[in-house]
């Protein structure tokens, strides 16, 4: 692994088995969070180039337990994370309006590293039990059209990883793969990214497989469609950037969309949010989410219907009555 480690320092590319057989030696690694941090801080200083994150991918897949949930018609949704905008979690929240809108959904998530909640605080902080149990998440996925995967119960050598995460405190290549390693492999993602430069790195990524998918990037920077200025699209019919006039929202600003500084916060605006106690502002953030995971799923149906299923879906109840659902058969 040291070999491994020079090489990459000194900018020299792996190939994609190269760099799956890197990622499985640091796996193995155990109580050594110096090499553990190193590696993670070279690929900050060093973007990885497609083949070594389509071997880091390879090896985290063969490294998971899997598990078949017929998925191809459900839909993921998830960002990359490591933004810094501390938004309130809309990406969970949009998942439960896609599910009560009738599309399926298996989400995969994992306890915040570089924000205050992550998807599994929330869902944990509400009553939710996690489980890799089969027959629990087929349950989930029939009765309640969703089913979360904690994402340390299908990848538990990566659980070692939290705590060097945390104390890096920035996005790391984790946080690049993790959209990537959904163990049931949904057929359709939603993948939001912070930056940039990410987009074309995953549509190369993405055209390689069979899935569905649609990159969502707000332009300052939010990995998410964050309503607060122009973002962009991007699937495999195109990419389209659109202004939250276009979708029929007004735009919103940044402190609207503050999920507050402890998980005990976040899971009050959460709820708040399902029950029609929010503000505008973050109703409609979730709605728009929501609507373009829809389309990704489906995109036989219009995007304007596609919303209009999305308010329907949160302003009737039915998203929350389908969390209650959840956490009752968890």
């Amino acid at each position: 692994m040291i070999a491994v480690l020079k090489r990459v320092v000194a900018y020299e590319r792996l190939d994609r088995e190269e760099a799956r057989q890197a990622m499985m030696d640091i796996m193995a690694v155990e109580d050594n969070d110096t090499l553990t941090a190193s590696f993670l801080t070279v690929y900050n200083l060093r973007q990885p180039t497609l083949e070594e994150l389509q071997g880091f991918v390879d090896a985290l897949m063969e490294l998971c337990k899997p598990i078949d949930l017929e998925a191809a018609d459900a839909v993921d949704i998830v960002g990359t994370g490591g933004d810094g905008k501390n938004t309130f979690n809309i990406s969970t929240l949009s998942s439960l309006i896609v599910a009560a809108a009738g599309v399926r959904v298996v989400k995969h998530g994992n306890y915040g590293s570089t924000s205050i909640c992550g998807s599994s605080n929330v869902l944990e902080a509400l009553g939710y039990g996690f489980t890799n149990d089969k027959d629990v998440l087929a349950k989930q996925l029939a009765d309640a059209n969703i089913c979360f995967l904690h994402a340390p119960l299908f990848h538990p050598l990566m659980a070692r990883m939290k705590q060097v995460r945390r104390d890096l405190g920035v996005q790391t290549i984790f946080n690049l793969l993790g959209p990537l390693i959904n163990p049931a492999s949904p057929g359709n993602l939603l993948l939001g990214v912070g930056r940039h430069s990410d987009i074309r790195r995953y549509q190369y990524l993405l055209q390689a497989t069979e899935r569905s998918y649609t990159i969502v990037h707000s332009v300052d920077g939010y990995d998410e469609i964050s309503l607060t200025g122009k973002f962009k699209s991007v699937g495999r019919n195109g990419a389209r950037v659109y202004c939250p006039e276009d979708i029929g929202f007004s735009s919103v600003q940044p402190k609207d969309l503050h999920g507050g500084g402890t998980i005990e916060d976040a899971a009050k605006v959460f709820v708040s949010i399902l029950q029609g106690n929010s503000t505008k502002e973050q109703e409609v953030v979730v709605i728009a989410n929501g609507a373009f995971a829809i389309h990704c799923a489906r995109p036989e149906i219009r995007l304007s219907e596609c919303i209009e299923m999305a308010t329907e879906s949160l302003q009737s109840g039915k998203a929350y009555q389908t969390l209650n659902k959840l956490i009752d058969l968890s």
